[in-house]
């Protein structure tokens, strides 16, 4: 069962700690949950476990989504749902509004989603690793390899990274804008591509398979470092 909860709260210096709140968001999660859970959670080979936090449109308040994969990454939906506030070093203690909660299968939130032209959202910056090196090269199938891992981790599908690249190929291609930017994770900038693309997917099984990546990719995040707030993503329809 695939589970999402999105909360937000206020910042009064957002631009001095935006891509620094999904790293203290992790922190404040991890201190919510049993400290073996929290363990457990990092032992594993892919996280059961994503969140990120995206700047509304007022431009002082958070919205921030966190989402599970496996019953092994629910205590982090939970301890979400429990934070009243949170604290931002420098910033001070900041009251969490309550949001909206969803969670399904993985057959049902793609059935729910049944439209063939849609829009690819990168919300946060999305990397990969090519030879050892962290990249945010705009080759978006690049970007869903740790999705499909994932995939094949914790809902027991059996995807093949090859026929997800030509299947994205056969996509007839709108308007779009991917730039790379820098994450901030403690210190360390860290490239990634943000932006969005428009597509229309290819009928049939291979308009499918896109399909069911795409919405798993809601839930998985894209890239790398998922947990600390990169490659959150969202697909909308057009």
């Amino acid at each position: 069962m695939l589970k999402q909860y999105d909360f937000s709260f206020g910042v009064p210096a957002l631009d001095a700690v935006h891509s620094e709140v999904a790293v203290k968001l992790h922190g404040a999660l991890m201190h919510s949950i049993p400290s073996a859970d929290a363990e457990r959670l990092h032992e594993r080979k892919y996280h059961p476990f994503s969140l990120y936090c995206v700047p509304a449109e007022d431009g002082h308040t958070m919205l921030a989504r966190v989402s599970s994969l496996h019953e092994s990454g629910d205590a982090v939906v939970q301890g979400a749902k429990a934070l009243r506030s949170l604290m931002i070093p420098g910033v001070g203690r900041l009251p969490v509004e309550a949001g909206d909660s969803l969670e399904g299968t993985l057959e049902e939130l793609t059935a729910a989603f049944d439209r063939r032209r849609c829009r690819l959202l990168f919300l946060t910056p999305s990397g990969f690793k090519n030879g050892g090196k962290e990249t945010g090269f705009p080759d978006v199938t690049m970007h869903f390899i740790s999705v499909i891992r994932r995939m094949n981790a914790f809902e027991g599908t059996d995807i093949d990274f090859d026929v997800f690249r030509k299947a994205f190929y056969r996509c007839r291609f709108g308007e779009w804008e991917l730039r790379q930017f820098r994450y901030n994770i403690s210190g360390m900038q860290i490239p990634g591509m943000a932006g969005f693309a428009d597509i229309e997917l290819p009928a049939g099984e291979e308009g499918e398979l896109l399909r069911r990546v795409f919405v798993y990719a809601t839930f998985s995040g894209t890239g790398g470092r998922t947990g600390m707030g990169m490659g959150g993503f969202a697909i909308v329809a057009r």
